[in-house]
């Protein structure tokens, strides 16, 4: 799971104490949560780079680069994806309640586990259009 989060992220003040929450119900190594840390963004121009450099590094890392170029910069929302291709499987944000989180956890974990590649995403996944 990608977090995209921010110090100055307003929606991310109501989000992270359920997504939290919803990760408590996590057993094992179901989940791994990556946190993209994008406070500094608003920083000067060293800074700016330097989160961007950093962010795009750890997304590379884990197979999801395209997060980087769908929603760089977008804060307050987590993207749940598969481990073995990065491939994304379903999004969550400040709207779900922590037992909605909870049953996406599980669901992501079901496709993730079970579904082949290409077809995890289910139909009506919530993730935002990329904004770019």
């Amino acid at each position: 799971m990608v977090n995209l989060t921010a110090d100055w992220c307003v929606s991310c003040r109501v989000f992270e104490p359920k997504l939290s929450r919803a990760l408590e119900s996590v057993t094992g190594e179901q989940v791994e949560l990556v946190t993209i840390d994008l406070t500094h963004l608003r920083s000067g121009s060293d800074s700016r780079q330097a989160t961007i450099d950093a962010s795009k590094a750890l997304l590379r890392f884990h197979k999801a680069d395209y997060i980087w170029d769908w929603y760089g910069g977008y804060t307050g929302m987590a993207i749940m994806i598969a481990s073995d291709t990065g491939e994304p499987i379903s999004c969550v944000d400040k709207r779900h309640s922590i037992e909605m989180i909870e049953n996406r956890l599980a669901l992501a974990d079901v496709l993730a586990t079970r579904a082949a590649p290409g077809r995890r995403r289910p139909d009506g996944a919530d993730c935002p259009a990329p904004l770019r």
